[in-house]
This record gives structure tokens, C-alpha cells and sequence, in this order.
């Protein structure tokens, strides 16, 4: 008797978690709707939903549209309030700092320079984190997690590798708690593509059913995610995915990981900006963001050799794409990070070199290049707030 009380509890407590989780991720979905999904009897999703509301978890809202006779379904929300979390996106050029909150909203509230010295970085970073918690008071702060452009060993927390900063071997729970000795909560740190890819999973319908894919993160350098059978690939040391660093010319110039003819050589922000100026100027603009936004509108009016420069960089990135679907066999690429800013043409001439370019067999399930439902920034806070609540849920539902 006593080992099914064990699996009576177990199974109620992920019927519980099940029901949460298909609030969270999907805001507004119906009692009903639960139940079709799940396979839960209505009435059990009844009893759970009324546990969750006076928990505080979740809300409901207004009712459904419905063509159907009879009182329309309620739409259930996760309770933004319940539960926040201090997120950090570092990027190359830029670090933004955040909250996000249990309904899946993010609020940017700094962003600076990133300093390429990692002690001036955790220490200018500490500074914005207290302040943001002392401003919220603490209140429901439930975690704090980080984005990077590199390796995480996001289970131990260290810092593998990040090209551009020669970051390598870092502590980086020693070092936040060095900095906020005062630090209780849960810590997290993942790579900004696979964080990129999860914040896609759940909020980009053209992937909604789809199990495999690839995501390309085009910044000042290339990163990558894969989607593996529906999981988010990690690889036993959380490197999968270094796309960028695969060479496509081993006679090409010098890439910061030391390599020679990375793929990233030849198509990120900062390289094809820079092919733009030594022919042309300098680009307007502080950082190469900004510079590669400007070449996007001189290639759009076609000033100088800039849509010269553009087709280069599609060009590469869809050789590049070649080789992952052919090794890879995926049904989707999402070119994420800046790719969220390309026009549909853009996309178009991507996928003629695939067309063109790529093994038939492995084109049949593929669909179409896609566009990002985030914009850069938004994509890895996004994801770096649903690992915080991912936690939380876990242990809130009990």
C-alpha cells in the first residue's frame, strides 16, 4: 500500500507540474484544451487548476472566442507576479540586464559596454545586479541566469571558453558570490544560441510541431543550437553546436578561437561590416550592430558595393547551412540573432543555395529557411528566464 501512496503522489505531483508547464508556455489555453492534451479527465484538470490559482501560480482571464453554443472556455494565465528573475544577456559588444517574470515578459532595464577583462566585467555587472534587486526590493527574485557567447558548463557553472574575450576556465558562481556575498539564489548560465533555440520552441509557431531542427545565431561571430528528437542537444561537455567554428577555407584568415577559415570568418556582423569599411569607409554607428544595421539599409539602396557585400554574406551562410542539413538531415534553420533583421529576399536567396546546393533526400522534410520570432536580445533573456522558472515550477507545484 504504502509504495502506491508513493506513485499516487508522484504521479499527481507531474500531473500537476504537466498542467502548470501548459499554462506557462501557452498563455491562455482553456481547462479544455488542457484536457485534450494531456489526456486528463476535465475534471482533474478542474482540481488541479483550483490548487494552482490559490497558489497564486496562475490567473484566469477573459473568456475564449468560440463558435460553438454554450459558455465560452476561460483562458488561463501564469500570475506574472509570483515569481522574477534577474536576467543577464552578455554579448561581444553589449551586456543587457533584466527581469523576467513567471508569464514568459521580460523587462530590459541596463545594458553597458561588456568589458573584455572578466574581473572588470563581474564587477561592473555586480554593481547593476544589486541595484535592480535592492529596486525590487528582493521581492520573489527566485534566480539569477546568465547568457554567454561561448561554452558553459551550465551544471557546474564554469565558463569553458569564450572566443572573443579569451575567456577560459572561470568559476562563475565563485565569482558572483565574491562580488554579492549576500547571493541565496539558484544561479544559471547556458550558451546564448542554446537559450536562443528554447525561448523559439515554445513561442515560434512555424516550429510548433516539428522535432529537429537547427538554429544559427549570426552576431559578431556564428553560434548554434541543435534540436535533436525534440531535445535540445547539449553534448556530454555542453558544446554542441559550434557551427561558427567549423572551417570552410583552411587557408582563410585568423578566427579568435585561433582556427584558420571559420565559418564565421566569412559571415558574421563584425566580418562583413568590416569588408564594407575597407572598401568604403567608415560605417556609421558604435558598435558593429549598429554598423551592420546601417550596411542593411545602404544594401537596400544598393549605395556602393554594400549589396555586393550582403549577397556575399548569404551566400556563405547558405554553403554553410548546405553541410548542416546534409550531416544533420534537419526539418528546420531558424537564422536567429541579427537574421532577425534580413528582409523575406534575404531569406529567398538562402534558399535557392539550398535548393541548389544540398543532397535530395535530405530537402524532403526540410522546410523552408526561418525567420526568428525574437529579436537577439529578447531571444536569450527569454530563454535564460524560462530556465529560472523552469526551477521554479518544480518546486512551487508541490
Amino acid at each position: 500500500m504504502k509504495i502506491k501512496k508513493i506513485n499516487a503522489e508522484r504521479m499527481g505531483y507531474s500531473n500537476k507540474l504537466m498542467v502548470f508547464n501548459l499554462i506557462r508556455y501557452y498563455s491562455g489555453i482553456s481547462r479544455n484544451e488542457i484536457s485534450k492534451l494531456t489526456g486528463l479527465d476535465k475534471s482533474t484538470v478542474t482540481k488541479i487548476t483550483y490548487d494552482l490559482i490559490s497558489k497564486k501560480l496562475i490567473e484566469e482571464g477573459d473568456r475564449k472566442s468560440s463558435k460553438g453554443v454554450g459558455r465560452k472556455p476561460i483562458k488561463l494565465e501564469a500570475a506574472k507576479g509570483v515569481a522574477a528573475s534577474i536576467i543577464v544577456k552578455v554579448g561581444v559588444e553589449k551586456t543587457v540586464v533584466g527581469l523576467g517574470y513567471m508569464n514568459n515578459s521580460i523587462n530590459k532595464i541596463v545594458e553597458f559596454e561588456t568589458p573584455k577583462n572578466f574581473n572588470v566585467f563581474i564587477g561592473k555587472l555586480a554593481v547593476e545586479i544589486k541595484r535592480i534587486y535592492e529596486n525590487a526590493n528582493g521581492n520573489n527574485i527566485v534566480g539569477l541566469s546568465f547568457s554567454f557567447p561561448g561554452m558553459i558548463d551550465r551544471k557546474n557553472l564554469i565558463i569553458e571558453y569564450v572566443p572573443h574575450f579569451n575567456w577560459s576556465e572561470i568559476d562563475l558562481r565563485g565569482a558572483i558570490l565574491k562580488e554579492l556575498p549576500q547571493c541565496d539564489k539558484p544561479i544559471f548560465a547556458a550558451n546564448e544560441a542554446k537559450l536562443a533555440l528554447q525561448a523559439e520552441m515554445y513561442f515560434n509557431k512555424n516550429i510548433a510541431n516539428l522535432n529537429n531542427g537547427v538554429y544559427v545565431f549570426i552576431s559578431q561571430g556564428i553560434g548554434g543550437a541543435l534540436l535533436i528528437d525534440g531535445q535540445i542537444h547539449l553534448g556530454p561537455n555542453y558544446t554542441a553546436g559550434e557551427f561558427g567554428h567549423m572551417s570552410i577555407d583552411e587557408d582563410g584568415v585568423k578566427c579568435f578561437c585561433n582556427n584558420q577559415g571559420c565559418w564565421e570568418t566569412f559571415a558574421s556582423i563584425d566580418t562583413v561590416s568590416k569588408i564594407y569599411e575597407y572598401s568604403n569607409g567608415r560605417l556609421e554607428g558604435n558598435n558593429y550592430e549598429e554598423k551592420f544595421r546601417n550596411l542593411l539599409l545602404k544594401a537596400e539602396k544598393k549605395e556602393g558595393n554594400a549589396n555586393e557585400i550582403i549577397k556575399q554574406m548569404l551566400y556563405y551562410l547558405g554553403v554553410g547551412t548546405v553541410n548542416l542539413i546534409n550531416i544533420l538531415n534537419p526539418e528546420f534553420v531558424i537564422f536567429g540573432g541579427y537574421g532577425y533583421l534580413f528582409p523575406d529576399d534575404y531569406f529567398t536567396e538562402i534558399q535557392n543555395i539550398i535548393r541548389t546546393r544540398t543532397l535530395k533526400p535530405a530537402l524532403k522534410s526540410f522546410k523552408k529557411p526561418l525567420r526568428p520570432f525574437f529579436d537577439i536580445d529578447t531571444a536569450c533573456l527569454t530563454g535564460a528566464n524560462l530556465r529560472v522558472m523552469d526551477d521554479f515550477a518544480e518546486k512551487a507545484v508541490i
